[in-house]
């Protein structure tokens, strides 16, 4: 189910799209947020997101808050898992987990299941802004007509990311 509907989309955003062309954009856009951030949480806070990182040093880092750490697991590189228990790390803000004991190093390869922070009123409104931001997107880069108008477009990469940072932390890659 969409978290973000046609109505919802036509009540901020003029278009002359019909709604299937519409919904079409409005997935596009939550696919494109999911596959950063995971799925949104439910009324329950059941949900559940799954993320294999590259273990280095004492820190890792989540896209998103963390409501619940569910469990870790470390792969070394002789292929070993271990599941830690909660004593061998801490939750801070801003999707970080630290190792522990303090200096301790995550192993090759780390697996977090946990829960994050509800967001779906944030996701929903850079949702909204996305497509926004698509269906205004213009294949004009500047324009000028003798002098007496001028036109210059938004750069949409910069946009598009500055939206998307409202709803992620900083992750490489």
């Amino acid at each position: 189910m969409s978290l973000v509907t046609t109505a919802d989309v036509r009540a901020l955003i003029n278009t002359s799209l019909a709604d299937a062309d519409l919904q079409q954009v409005i997935d596009r856009v939550e696919a494109e947020v999911t596959a950063r951030i995971g799925v949104p949480q439910d009324d329950g806070g059941t949900v559940q997101i799954v993320k294999t990182l590259e273990g280095e040093g004492m820190n890792l880092f989540l896209p998103t808050e963390i409501a619940e750490i569910v469990s870790i697991a470390e792969t070394s590189a002789s292929g070993v898992v271990y599941t830690l228990l909660t004593t061998d790390y801490r939750k801070w803000g801003g999707g970080v987990i630290e190792r522990l004991p303090e200096g301790t190093n995550w192993e090759d390869q780390v697996t977090v299941t946990y829960k994050a922070v509800d967001d779906r009123l944030e996701r929903t409104r850079a949702i909204i802004d996305l497509v926004r931001l698509d269906l205004n997107r213009t294949a004009f880069a500047s324009e000028s007509v003798a002098g007496e108008y001028s036109y210059t477009a938004l750069d949409y990469q910069k946009e598009r990311k500055q939206i998307m940072r409202r709803l992620a932390f900083p992750i490489v890659g």
